[in-house]
């Protein structure tokens, strides 16, 4: 993995919320843990921690986008990998950014936010962790996956 978020980032509620939802969802996939049961930690623990950069975050946003994302990952997975050049599979990328795809699918596919605040939003999230090959290909395969739910709505 790249670098890890910067805590002077000032990002918003909702941003925040995105971000730490990310990090439940990367928490998930590597532990097992149930989402609910990670969500709580994070409500108990990491977003009531003014250093962690994460105290601000919509919480009922993070909640819901966090359950809502591991609820439907199987599906966004599946999505996700349609999207992918041929040869390439869902394990031979970065679990963080599985992650990202995860929540960011959820948003698109779930939620009225429009397509292209979605993805500014999650590119904006990537570039915090990983440097421009990693936002690259999270665009591309972003702004692919839009324009396939687009033709399909």
């Amino acid at each position: 993995m790249g670098k890890k978020p910067s805590p002077k980032t000032p990002f918003k509620g909702r941003t925040i919320g995105r971000l730490a939802a990310v990090q439940a969802l990367f928490q998930v996939e590597q532990t097992g843990v149930p989402a609910s049961s990670v969500v709580l930690e994070f409500l108990t623990h990491r977003l009531k921690d003014g250093e962690s950069g994460l105290s601000k975050a919509d919480t009922t946003f993070f909640s819901r986008l966090t359950e809502g994302a591991w609820r439907t990952h199987s599906h966004s997975d599946e999505i996700v990998c349609g999207a992918l050049k041929a040869g390439w599979t869902l394990d031979r990328i970065e679990s963080v950014i599985r992650a990202i795809f995860r929540a960011a699918l959820y948003e698109l596919l779930e939620t009225n936010t429009p397509a292209p605040v979605v993805i500014d939003e999650y590119l904006t999230i990537t570039r915090n962790f990983f440097d421009d090959p990693e936002v690259a290909f999270v665009n591309g395969v972003l702004n692919t996956v839009a324009q396939k739910i687009k033709t399909t709505i």
